[in-house]
């Protein structure tokens, strides 16, 4: 995570320019266009080094002007499952609701940061009677009708869905803010939002924040997040670590463009461990989130 890029020998910005005493951190919506990202989410047991399981999409968000700042429109697409399209009950079932929440738009401010709900729940709400009939026309039992019940009940209700977009990585990492009001050393005490446990709320992770005065090799600005150490939740635990005292930290590099500030690349590596001794901990879970401009 940390020492991989080289960094230029020149300053990153001038943080107290008039340009940052603004409200606004997005500097120039208009210029940013659409951004494309490819996605992997990787879990790991124990010290094993190949995923037992991984999800990977492709991203898409575009911004345009709004009178509370800019609407911004998120679409998921290419969603494949260890590698494969969508086989199991499950994730075709998983896939219709992505395919019916997606795209999603919500209004941002200056800071990178959500101030509405979601606004386009009326167009969720009819991909999602297509796709609703599709599954019903393909499959059936009380199992279908127990899982279309669901999801009625969570896609019908526009705060529920906005309650489940706070249930996805990507979501939390992509509006975390970034640009605060650092200290003169650059870094400022932050919480960290994750959702790492299925269906529960996020994970609240405190830490420090830091914000790296220099431009990266690759023309970024880098914001680098560090996690305390904390006692893990045993909803995260394996079967045979339940009861056992265990561990977990979180490390985050944003890599934001250097003109607009905006999104570029991300990268989060979260560990739960135990300890032996005072100096030796064992691997027990592993989660690897990256996210690459494209």
């Amino acid at each position: 995570m940390r020492g991989v890029c080289a960094f230029k020998q020149e300053l990153l910005f001038d943080l107290t320019s008039t340009r940052h005493k603004k409200n606004e951190f997005i500097s120039l919506p208009k210029g940013v266009g659409e951004r494309h990202y490819g996605v992997a989410v990787k879990y790991y047991q124990g010290t094993a080094t190949q995923p037992d399981k991984r999800v990977d999409y492709e991203a898409t968000v575009n911004l345009a002007e709004h009178e509370l700042g800019w609407v911004l429109r998120l679409n998921k697409q290419q969603v494949y499952f260890n590698r494969h399209e969508p086989d199991t009950i499950s994730e075709r079932f998983g896939a219709a609701v992505s395919r019916a929440l997606y795209p999603v738009e919500t209004v941002i401010n200056g800071w990178g940061r959500q101030v509405t709900g979601i606004i386009n729940h009326p167009a969720i709400l009819k991909r999602w009677q297509t796709n609703r009939q599709q599954l019903l026309d393909k499959y059936g039992g009380p199992v279908v009708d127990d899982f279309i019940r669901a999801a009625d009940k969570k896609i019908g209700t526009p705060s529920l869905v906005q309650r489940s977009m706070k249930y996805d990585l990507f979501w939390n990492l992509f509006f975390h803010p970034k640009y605060m009001a650092y200290t003169e050393k650059l870094e400022q005490p932050a919480d960290l939002y994750l959702s790492v446990i299925p269906y529960k709320a996020p994970v609240r992770f405190t830490g420090v924040q830091k914000i790296i005065p220099e431009i990266t090799a690759y023309g970024s600005i880098m914001v680098q997040f560090t996690s305390e150490e904390q006692e893990a939740p045993e909803a995260l635990l394996p079967e045979n670590k339940k009861g056992i005292p265990c561990f977990v930290k979180v490390n985050v590099d944003f890599d934001l463009d250097e003109e607009y500030h905006f999104a570029m690349h991300t990268r989060a590596l979260l560990e739960v461990y135990q300890k032996e001794g005072k100096n030796t901990t064992i691997p027990v879970r592993k989660v690897e989130f990256t996210m690459y401009q494209v």
